[in-house]
């Protein structure tokens, strides 16, 4: 049986709400909703040794869109805080809560006003059980400059206080790039001198999985393919021609726009039972204020493998969606399984698409232009319409048997979403708890449906691109599965009510 001959499903999990500060692009919170900075008294908090304060500490207001160090730890109306550490004592949010275990935020341990500057780059934090947040980690933050060429202390200024620095080293600072993209690798714009050898290499965030590598990482000049979102760490060491060791190591932010949703599941791949788990993006249909009577997925109102792909893209999708066209073609070229050549040929990404359906590939395989090649699915919304909101669902649509007959599957597959708003990680949900979908003896919407979360988007106090996502609880009065961690439903109905 073919995929576009199925019918639909429905998905659900967990309980929180998530208020996404920031979304601006870049990884700075805009202002939240209201704030407890009041006029900046209640606290005799020094900024953290070594640190400029900056302007703002003066026991001044303080401007939520221009955050600055200040006098006190800001949590804001809601209490979640901003990912600051808008005190400067090295901690960022504390005292500030959050809603559940799933919630993530981007952060900065240093002076806000160094964010995003220099060779400085946002870290992540992490909702706790005690309904906190954990530390900020796996960021760039602000250090004693070395003679690298690099701006290390983000003040703007590489090198700055430095005497007899003098480097054929010139180390760029955090860069961006895109998903599903290659990102070119120069080595003679890091290391000026002769050399003997090169040796590229890349750490990738724990959402990452595989981890890439460069396609030749011993060659000066080469390239690497970022199938994920993500903050990745790229470092170059070269042997120069008197036989010492120089090189670097910088940021790139790997950074969609608009809602980005990537699916991975540990049943992909030759080598783990080559399993076809779905993804799929239902807009709200139904008028404003109405939670009930959604139309069903593997519908116009869905995107999913049957009408999203460039090269099966329904034009009822196009009509029911009436979304603008993404015009730079860097956003879907490189797209793999030859759905970017399909985009090319468009002249223009659709929104909202799918970039690859990934039914079956080679374990290992490397290239991105292979058809065998394995890849996170993934659904984009580059530009989404305020205040409209989307439901994610997961579907276990074959567990790897063949259809003729002779055996073999997977029953179990374990998912996880990653959902990503203005670039920035949001929410990661099917690990805690785990999320389990079983296989039945059908193919698509008659097997296990996750109803992840429904997502809005609208614009913050500071202007900037912001979301709101609710994951979807287990309810079984909902019709969700009784005993499961996650909303798990089978057939074709879009399930539990809208949350917004």
């Amino acid at each position: 049986m073919s995929k576009t001959s199925l019918l639909s499903l429905g998905v659900s999990l967990l309980s929180l709400s998530l208020v996404a500060c920031g979304g601006d692009g870049r990884r700075r919170p805009g202002g939240r909703s209201g704030s407890d900075a009041g006029d900046g008294t209640g606290s005799d908090a020094a900024p953290r040794p070594g640190y400029d304060a900056g302007p703002g500490f003066d026991g001044g207001p303080v401007d939520m869109c221009n955050p600055a160090c200040g006098p006190i730890e800001i949590c804001g109306s809601d209490g979640s805080g901003d990912g600051n550490d808008d005190n400067c004592n090295g901690t960022v949010d504390e005292g500030c809560i959050c809603g559940n275990i799933g919630e993530t935020r981007s952060c900065f341990r240093g002076p806000p006003d160094r964010r995003d500057v220099g060779s400085c780059a946002d870290g992540i934090m992490t909702c706790t059980e005690f309904g906190t947040w954990g530390a900020c980690i796996d960021g760039q933050f602000p250090e004693d400059e070395t003679c690298d060429g690099a701006d290390n202390d983000c003040n703007g200024v590489a090198d700055d206080g430095l005497s007899d620095c003098s480097t054929a080293v010139i180390c760029p600072g955090t860069q961006g790039a895109t998903p599903l993209n290659f990102y070119d690798l120069r080595g003679e714009t890091i290391y000026t001198g002769a050399a003997r050898s090169w040796q590229w290499n890349v750490s990738c965030p724990p959402t990452v999985s595989p981890c890439p590598a460069p396609e030749a990482p011993t060659a000066k000049d080469t390239r690497i393919f970022f199938a994920q979102s993500g903050s990745y760490r790229v470092g170059l060491a070269v042997v120069t021609d008197t036989g010492e060791t120089v090189g670097c190591e910088w940021v790139v932010e790997v950074e969609g726009a608009g809602l980005r949703v990537e699916l991975l599941w540990d049943t992909q791949g030759t080598a783990n039972g080559d399993t076809d788990v779905d993804l799929h993006l239902h807009r709200k249909s139904v008028g404003v204020g109405v939670a009930t009577g959604e139309t069903a997925f593997f519908t116009k109102d869905d995107c999913y493998f049957g009408n999203c792909k460039a090269s099966s893209y329904a034009d009822a999708l196009r009509t029911a969606w009436a979304m603008e066209d993404t015009t730079d073609l860097n956003a879907c070229r490189e797209a793999p399984h030859g759905e970017g050549a399909q985009w090319v040929s468009k002249s223009a990404c659709y929104n909202p698409r799918l970039d690859v359906d990934v039914v079956r590939c080679t374990s290992g395989e490397t290239d991105p232009a292979n058809g065998a090649f394995c890849a996170p699915e993934n659904i984009n919304v580059d530009n989404p319409t305020l205040g409209v909101p989307f439901r994610i669902m997961v579907n276990y649509y074959s567990n790897g048997r063949d259809p003729l007959g002779g055996g073999g599957g997977v029953d179990q597959t374990h998912p996880q979403v990653n959902i990503y708003c203005g670039g920035e990680l949001r929410a990661a949900f099917g690990s805690d708890p785990l999320v389990t979908l079983r296989n039945g003896a059908e193919f698509g919407a008659a097997n296990d449906n996750w109803m992840v979360a429904d997502v809005v988007f609208f614009r913050n106090e500071c202007g900037g691109l912001d979301c709101l996502i609710n994951p979807i609880p287990s309810d079984p009065r909902q019709g969700c599965e009784a005993g499961s961690a996650a909303c798990i439903v089978r057939g074709a109905d879009f399930g539990p009510p809208w949350s917004f």
